[in-house]
């Protein structure tokens, strides 16, 4: 979710979040750190697949929020992209903890991170979160998120909050009233 909303605006008001490999690599490491995984060092040198899985993730969670098949391309190659990095189930049993299992990627470098946010994307679109994928409602926003209540509308509240404004200001102020 989080990589495709580095593509952020429609149509023409696009802005492009990852579009300096600077900003891939800084990218990369940010999200790395507040999910607690690793993501190798140059994560830009590998820019156009990157831009391309972004692309093709944006492209499947828009057709979901929109309720409508997406294009044989951008299923192709996220399918594509998560089988170049396949995983397997470990089973790891260390002292009073149990049995504790993780997955572990049988490649690595940018591989095994695009094909790990492939598989995210599988598993987020046919898994029991795929009904509350939702495009904000908020003005001028385009991101998407998971709807976790049942009255949410926006991707943060930043978005609720312009929204509100938005309705306030359309009921209680007439044409001119600024002049």
């Amino acid at each position: 979710m989080e990589l495709a909303n580095t593509l952020y605006g429609r149509g023409n008001e696009q802005i492009d979040f990852l579009r300096t490999v600077r900003w891939i690599d800084e990218w990369f490491t940010l999200v790395s750190a507040e999910h607690g995984v690793t993501a190798p060092a140059g994560m830009g040198r590998d820019a156009e697949r990157v831009r391309m899985l972004r692309d093709c993730v944006h492209s499947l969670l828009s057709a979901a929020v929109d309720g409508r098949i997406p294009d044989k391309v951008p299923l192709e190659r996220v399918n594509g992209f998560a089988a170049a990095a396949p995983t397997h189930l470990r089973l790891d049993w260390t002292g009073a903890a149990g049995p504790l299992s993780r997955w572990l990627d049988t490649t690595t470098g940018t591989t095994a991170v695009l094909g790990r946010i492939a598989t995210c994307c599988i598993e987020l679109l046919t898994g029991p979160e795929a009904g509350k994928v939702r495009r904000c409602q908020g003005p001028g926003c385009s991101l998407i998120f998971i709807k976790s209540h049942p009255r949410r509308r926006w991707c943060h509240p930043s978005c609720g909050h312009r929204d509100r404004q938005a309705r306030y200001y359309r009921r209680h102020l007439t044409p001119g009233a600024f002049q």
